[in-house]
């Protein structure tokens, strides 16, 4: 039996999905800071203080759910593991900021 490992062209490879994952909540932050607020991304994870803010911009990692859904639904299952992997990414993140920070 050959396994399978996904494929590029087809979108159903677990880069694909690493890379929007990453990418996906980051835009969603900066678009939301564009609209909402005066203050840079660089500024609010440099300054713990804004943490009002910092619970706003968490909520667009679940900007990762809605892709890993699609991808699922697309039946692209290697591509919508890339997108766990980078949520988990974001998530070692958000703890290393919450605790030496």
């Amino acid at each position: 039996m050959k396994r399978y490992r996904g494929n590029l062209k087809e979108l159903d490879h677990i880069v694909i999905g690493l890379i929007l994952g990453l990418l996906l909540p980051y835009i969603v932050m900066y678009f939301w800071l564009q609209t909402y607020s005066n203050l840079s991304l660089f500024e609010i994870v440099k300054n713990p203080f804004f943490s009002e803010i910092v619970n706003v911009l968490k909520s667009s990692i679940f900007s990762n759910l809605a892709l890993f859904f699609l991808f699922y639904w697309f039946k692209k299952d290697f591509s919508a593991k890339g997108v766990i992997f980078a949520t988990l990414v974001y998530g070692a993140f958000y703890i290393y900021y919450i605790v030496f920070i």
